[in-house]
């Protein structure tokens, strides 16, 4: 099997996932992988198109990524793979993105997903995969008026997984206009301190190596939310991990990162203090 074909049942995998979950009602939620450089050779052999992007993107100069269509609904996803999953490619100059004439369309949120792979390759990441969905919990936990700060907190001390499996943590945006270039580049600007990022009211954004990578980011952070709000229908506030056993996390971290020779930094940021509501 290629390994185009093998991303795209990946693709579809997860989108299967999700939707049975109900992350993904609808045709909401969108994925995309960046393919290893001059895998895609074997791709280009029908007409193109080619759009110029509002802004150049150097860091994918020539690179292919797999992204969803728009309108594509994830619960179909597997059986419809060769439709519902299209290249593009960043032209040489990095100023213009060419995708097949005969295929459909890519997501609406296409702006986010080529500005944050391009952040993913400023991090050194030979490939990368962003996962958008609407998950159920923190899309109600975001929707507070609660301070972004006070809600990130709140989300890295629900679980030790949160830090375990997320050094750089997640961040919080406020509310903008969907599958606008603008919100696609303060989500990129969001993720050069995070591995997750929140649009208030919106959904949840996963980045990782890979797909397997970034759905993790979403799953731990949905259930972050979920244990949140019961912590708050229990008990009236928010619990979660105290300052020494945040600590705790955080030494099993930099032990793991100690032992690992990988090249992105993977240092925590000071523990911050204990906000209740």
């Amino acid at each position: 099997m290629n390994l185009i074909r093998s991303t795209k049942e990946d693709i579809g995998r997860i989108a299967a996932e999700l939707a049975r979950t109900g992350w993904a009602e609808a045709n909401a939620g969108n994925i995309s992988v960046l393919l290893p450089e001059g895998s895609d050779s074997s791709l280009w052999d029908e007409d193109v198109v080619t759009d110029i992007l509002p802004s150049p993107i150097p860091e994918l100069a020539g690179r292919t990524f797999l992204v969803t269509c728009a309108g594509s609904r994830f619960r179909k996803l597997l059986l419809e793979l060769d439709t519902e999953i299209i290249p593009v490619r960043v032209s040489a100059d990095g100023m213009k993105v060419i995708r097949f004439a005969s295929g459909k369309e890519p997501t609406t949120e296409f702006s986010s997903h080529i500005l944050v792979l391009a952040e993913a390759v400023n991090r050194g990441w030979e490939t990368a995969s962003l996962v958008h969905t609407h998950s159920t919990h923190m899309l109600a936990l975001s929707s507070s008026d609660l301070p972004a700060e006070m809600l990130e907190d709140a989300v890295n001390r629900s679980h030790p997984e949160v830090s375990l499996l997320m050094s750089r943590g997640v961040r919080f945006m406020d509310y903008m206009t969907p599958g606008t270039w603008e919100l696609g580049e303060e989500t990129a600007r969001a993720f050069r301190e995070s591995d997750c990022v929140i649009w208030r009211k919106h959904g949840i954004l996963g980045l990782g190596k890979d797909i397997d990578s970034a759905c993790d980011a979403v799953e731990v952070v949905e259930k972050a939310a979920r244990l949140l709000l019961l912590e708050k229908s229990a008990f009236g506030k928010f619990v979660g991990l105290k300052d020494r056993d945040l600590m705790l996390s955080r030494d099993t971290v930099e032990d793991r990162s100690d032992s690992e020779s990988d090249d992105q930094d993977d240092t925590l940021s000071p523990v911050p203090p204990v906000i209740e509501t």
